[in-house]
């Protein structure tokens, strides 16, 4: 037993991070785990559920967490292409999450770190949002022949878009120096962002200059610095264009 709990611990010593959890209705398919990069998506490993059951163990070992250990990482648990879930983990922390295997992302809950936390209640506000914004469009197209009910419709859909981005411009002020804020900027729905990044660059750049304090070396952070440059850039070379064109008319 002495020996079981040695080994048990050296095993652990070099896990960076372990993300485990028990899905409901998930049989024994097989679930991947993605890091998450700022080139893209990188499979790590898999798992068949056992008994719904699965466990990652995260290296530190591994090259690709190891250098980038300095600040939360971004993964991304897939039972398949369109139903996935994303979370996010610091070195030394233990998620634990529970969902259901029909729909990940509206069903997961998560325990063990900050910014996993914060991840779920964004996507657990946006669920709050779609699901009625589904039922409306449904409503909508039921009624093309009534323009006072399709209107009515409408202006309630445009306040629950106000309402949603004011929610996530709190959340943004609330949490500074949380790399979840970058999550909330980004968010959207049926292809729509909530937030412009050309009309709402200040924003971004805000986003960036906090955590840049916090987290300078992170490949996230960096990568939205050179985001927000480029689109800064497009702005000016826009409005220089557009100054020629008004010169040349006078």
């Amino acid at each position: 037993m002495i020996m079981a709990l040695i080994l048990a611990s050296c095993a652990d010593h070099n896990v960076s991070v372990k993300i485990e959890g028990d899905i409901q209705n998930g049989g024994d398919q097989m679930i991947r785990l993605a890091l998450i990069t700022a080139e893209g998506m990188d499979m790590i490993d898999s798992a068949n559920l056992r008994n719904g059951h699965f466990e990652f163990k995260i290296s530190s070992e591994n090259e690709r967490i190891k250098e980038r250990e300095n600040a939360p990482m971004m993964f991304q648990l897939f039972l398949s292409e369109d139903n996935s879930l994303a979370t996010m983990a610091k070195k030394g922390e233990r998620l634990k999450l529970t969902a259901d295997a029909h729909d990940l992302t509206r069903t997961y809950q998560i325990t063990g770190g900050e910014e996993a936390v914060l991840m779920h209640q964004l996507d657990s506000t946006l669920t709050a949002f779609v699901i009625p914004s589904e039922k409306l469009y449904e409503t909508y197209q039921k009624n093309n022949d009534n323009d006072s009910i399709r209107a009515a419709i409408e202006a309630q859909y445009v306040k629950m878009l106000r309402e949603h981005k004011k929610f996530l411009q709190d959340f943004i002020q609330n949490h500074p120096n949380n790399m979840a804020s970058y999550i909330a900027f980004f968010q959207s729905y049926n292809r729509r962002n909530f937030f412009d990044i050309y009309q709402d660059l200040d924003i971004l750049k805000q986003i960036n200059n906090n955590l840049s304090k916090v987290y300078p070396e992170s490949e996230y952070v960096k990568a939205m610095k050179n985001m927000a440059a480029l689109v800064e850039s497009r702005m000016v070379t826009e409005e220089e264009a557009f100054q020629k064109t008004e010169d040349n008319d006078r």
